[in-house]
């Protein structure tokens, strides 16, 4: 009775310890996009009042469209870098979320085993093949889970890659469009 009451203190404290790192990990999420959030409005304001500004002394209609190409290009290029903050920033609690699940998942199985080993003692004649389809089972779970995780790993990857093709070929269609107007 006593190593049972200390085991479920031991789970309740580390159920405990994995609630508080996922709340942390949040918070620190929401603070990097808050932060994001807030620079990227700055970063808008200042620009569109320097851009009216710069604009509103323009007389010739080819030097306006090139000044108009060059802050929509800037614009662009803003906008993208902001799209990869907050890209990185929910990969990273991707990332932790996976790293935590997957822990968990260990803490379980091993709880299920030491389940199924208790109760074998009681019942050796029965419980072995319980206990075999219980691993089988679980090590069935495990290959499951680490072909989802390899998926999601590559989707992740195909994401970054495909975010990084996109973001060079914008910068480049534009710039490409800017001289083209000159």
């Amino acid at each position: 009775m006593f190593k049972q009451t200390e085991q479920l203190k031991l789970d309740t404290q580390k159920a405990i310890d994995t609630a508080m790192e996922l709340v942390t990990a949040s918070i620190h999420s929401v603070e990097k996009l808050t932060h994001i959030q807030l620079e990227t409005s700055r970063q808008i304001m200042e620009e569109t009042s320097k851009a009216v500004k710069n604009l509103s002394g323009v007389t010739d209609s080819k030097e306006l469209i090139n000044r108009v190409n060059e802050i929509a290009t800037q614009a662009v290029e803003k906008n993208l870098a902001s799209a990869r903050d907050v890209y990185d920033v929910v990969n990273e609690v991707k990332s932790k979320l996976s790293q935590v699940t997957e822990e968990n998942m260990q803490t379980l199985q091993q709880a299920a085993f030491n389940s199924v080993d208790e109760v074998a003692k009681y019942n050796p004649s029965g419980a072995q093949v319980a206990s075999e389809s219980l691993k089988s089972w679980i090590n069935g779970t495990n290959q499951t889970i680490a072909a989802v995780n390899k998926a999601v790993s590559q989707v992740s990857e195909f994401t970054a890659s495909n975010l990084s093709a996109a973001t060079s070929a914008t910068v480049s269609a534009i710039k490409k469009i800017k001289l083209n107007k000159v």
